[in-house]
This record gives C-alpha cells, sequence and structure tokens, in this order.
C-alpha cells in the first residue's frame, strides 16, 4: 500500500465527521434563528450573543452561497435546507471519493 493510499483512506472518516458536525451547526444556526425571530433568546446576555455570532459566521458564507441561486420566498429562506442537501449528498460522495484514490493509487 502506497504512502497517497494511506493518506487518502485516513481522510475519509474525519472528512465524513467534519460534514456530519456542520449540519449540527446547521440545525443550531435555524434553531436559534426562530428563536431570535420569537423573541425567546436574550441576545443582551453575553454569552447567548456570543454564541449567536459565532453561530452566525460559521454558517453564513455557506448560506450566501445558495441564496445567490434561490431567493427568500416572503420571510421564508430557504438556503439551510437546501444546504442540508447538499451537505448529505457530499457527506456520502466525499469519503467514497477518497476511498476510491487511495484503491486507485495502491
Amino acid at each position: 500500500m502506497s504512502i497517497l493510499s494511506s493518506f487518502f483512506q485516513a481522510l475519509a472518516y474525519p472528512s465524513y465527521l467534519l460534514i456530519h458536525y456542520y449540519t449540527y451547526i446547521i440545525f443550531a444556526a435555524v434553531i436559534l434563528s426562530w428563536l431570535e425571530a420569537f423573541n425567546v433568546l436574550n441576545t443582551y446576555n453575553s454569552t447567548v450573543r456570543l454564541i449567536c455570532d459565532t453561530i452566525k459566521r460559521l454558517t453564513e458564507p455557506y448560506f450566501a452561497f445558495f441564496r445567490k441561486f434561490i431567493p427568500a420566498a416572503g420571510m421564508v429562506d430557504f438556503s439551510p435546507l437546501i444546504g442540508l442537501i447538499a451537505l448529505y449528498f457530499l457527506q456520502t460522495f466525499i469519503p467514497n471519493l477518497l476511498l476510491q484514490l487511495a484503491r486507485m493509487t495502491s
């Protein structure tokens, strides 16, 4: 087994986990946006504000990519939904691609 093959195999599972945990961050962003919209969260609290800002900074660039193609329908933003669908596709595609590359280089 070559070094390159081992490298691709070693990247397969961490890439899967990275995408998997990012889906949780997207769910958290959606829930936080709902809580902010209904004034359930106290955004004057520094801890809550820090958590909200961190999650927004992690998700907004990803959502902005999909907002270019899919405009909001009234007050509903479909970019998180389309982003989740894309992530579920990538969660299967990228690790399988890395494993195929590992088999090809061995």
